[in-house]
């Protein structure tokens, strides 16, 4: 049984991971959600865990998933991986999936599938020592949410003004001309005043 989680709590899931290895799951119901979960992921990754992202759709790579060409689709200059496009693997290619198990098991190789519940089912049915090695870590995402009322969104911005003594336009400033601290909580700042554009990348 998948834990439910917002995409905040699977951001602060991967931010207070340990520095190694780890992969998980995320199943996401409606497949029109899936490019806005992975675009959100990966900025949230960027920003609050810090680390680069690269996004994989295994569709286009289905044929490249073997032990011989994995190590090319993996970069190894990129700490996190975001992979999705699983709806349209047959059960052999689950089965591969299974038997490259632990040619992903390499430090500071981490990523996160992102799939269908039917695409779940098929990778319980399929692929069971990468299911057993993703045991209690596979998440069903809650879309919707996470979402701050307006009160909820003014009062962490208060909460910010008074840990940095700087007001909303000084943190813009700061942003335009490159000066501000690459620490989560501008990242954060920005985000709530609408202006994640400004987040250095």
């Amino acid at each position: 049984m998948e834990s439910e989680v917002t995409v905040q709590e699977i951001l602060s899931n991967i931010r207070v991971q340990p520095n190694r290895n780890i992969w998980s799951v995320l199943v996401v119901n409606n497949n029109n959600d899936i490019t806005e979960v992975l675009e959100e992921l990966a900025d949230g990754i960027e920003i609050f865990v810090e680390s680069s992202v690269e996004i994989i759709n295994v569709e286009e790579k289905a044929n490249s998933f073997n032990v011989k060409s994995i190590d090319n689709i993996f970069n190894p200059d990129i700490n996190y991986f975001l992979l999705w496009g699983f709806d349209k693997w047959d059960d052999d290619q689950w089965r591969q999936l299974d038997y490259l198990r632990s040619s992903l098991d390499y430090e500071n190789r981490r990523g996160l599938l992102i799939v269908s519940q039917e695409s779940v089912s098929k990778m319980i049915t399929n692929a069971p020592n990468f299911s057993s090695w993703v045991d209690g870590k596979i998440f069903h995402l809650v879309l919707g949410a996470e979402i701050l009322t307006p009160e909820e969104c003014e009062s962490r911005l208060v909460a910010l003004r008074e840990w940095t003594g700087l007001s909303d336009n000084e943190v813009i400033k700061k942003a335009e001309t490159h000066q501000l601290p690459y620490d989560p909580e501008y990242g954060e700042w920005l985000i709530l005043l609408g202006r994640g554009d400004l987040i250095a990348r």
